[in-house]
């Protein structure tokens, strides 16, 4: 019997077990994961300064969410460094309600093409 070895390419493979959720630029007592897509979701908090470090350690998160605006930066900033860093995953940008979130929406996707982005109205709990 012929025995054959399968490599299985780490690109296509997704990981065992729950999805990623990174949280950048929230507050410690804040909760925007409650209500949202993400929910089943690992998720950890890290600042905004360590994105890069965080996609180097963990190429296969699933979801960058933020607030739409904060002291350090906007969601457009970080938009550009999710581009930079060749993210593909979501980028959810939790925001207060906007009358015309497409806009926003519009203007970051066209600014970073391949990057899917979602602008959700914070659950009101």
């Amino acid at each position: 019997m012929e025995h054959r070895q399968i490599h299985a390419d780490t690109a296509v493979c997704r990981q065992i077990g729950p999805s990623l959720a990174l949280m950048v630029g929230f507050h410690r007592d804040e909760r925007p994961e409650l209500g949202m897509p993400f929910a089943g979701a690992r998720c950890e908090s890290l600042p905004y300064a360590l994105l890069h470090a965080a996609l180097a350690c963990a190429p296969a998160t699933d979801y960058v969410v933020s607030p739409l605006l904060t002291e350090q930066f906007d969601a457009l900033d970080l938009a550009v460094q999710l581009a930079l860093a060749g993210y593909r995953g979501r980028y959810i940008v939790v925001t207060p309600a906007l009358p015309e979130p497409d806009i926003i929406r519009e203007e970051i996707e066209q600014l970073c093409p391949g990057l899917t982005v979602e602008l959700i109205p914070r659950a009101r709990i």
